[in-house]
């Protein structure tokens, strides 16, 4: 079905990729086959760690979840296969890949629950409504949020920001070993994504979506940050 403007036939392509406008909505994707052969990979890797105490397994299990993240977003876009089901899907699969491999290693390594706790809140819960919170304009997903905010966009999904997000503190616990690297690194993240949530709350939203989010938040102040 294609359907612009949520359901609209009648609106025409605006010009910007990353808008809604005069795109077809579809779960059967390859982006989608992806998101969920890499979140079976991550789920049968991390039942293996489980099942047999290793940390290797866990980290085949991350590795899955990293990779295949990667994979199918860029699949999507080269292809113009983005769909906002496959936006959701994504996310999903990315809190459920984390959180069984981050809980799995704190309860054998109790020592990182401090960082894995900060970790956690900032991705489960505030990167999650970050991410989410694209459906609120005529974005295919948050990858073209700057057409809303370039700010948010910029600390959230710019490439920087996506490698942050998920993988700096990771690393930096992987690497050092330090808990109070690991906790200042994710509390500093956390930060970030508050300061975002708080910007967001201060963007218009559009009654009717228009299937161009440029027109969404026209007219628009941008707030005052």
């Amino acid at each position: 079905m294609s359907n612009g403007a949520l359901g609209n036939p009648e609106v025409l392509p605006c010009g910007h990729r990353g808008c809604t406008a005069a795109f077809a909505e579809q779960w059967n994707t390859w982006p989608n086959v992806v998101t969920a052969v890499r979140t079976i990979a991550t789920v049968v890797a991390w039942g293996v760690a489980v099942t047999t105490g290793s940390d290797a397994w866990l980290l085949a299990a991350l590795l899955c979840y990293w990779v295949g993240d990667i994979a199918d977003g860029l699949l999507a876009r080269v292809t113009h296969r983005e769909t906002r089901t496959g936006a959701v899907l994504d996310v999903l699969a990315d809190r459920l890949s984390v959180c069984l491999v981050v809980v799995s290693y704190v309860s054998r390594h109790p020592s990182a629950a401090g960082p894995a706790a900060v970790f956690l809140v900032q991705f489960v819960v505030l990167d999650a409504y970050l991410t989410l919170a694209f459906a609120r304009w005529s974005l295919l997903s948050p990858n073209y949020f700057g057409l809303v905010d370039a700010t948010v966009y910029r600390l959230n999904w710019s490439p920087p920001a996506k490698a942050t997000n998920t993988g700096a503190v990771v690393l930096v616990w992987l690497l050092t070993g330090s808990t109070l690297a690991a906790t200042v690194l994710a509390t500093v993240v956390l930060g970030v994504k508050a300061y975002s949530a708080l910007r967001l709350t201060r963007l218009p939203v559009p009654r009717v979506l228009s299937g161009c989010a440029v027109l969404d938040v026209r007219p628009a102040v941008s707030p005052r940050y």
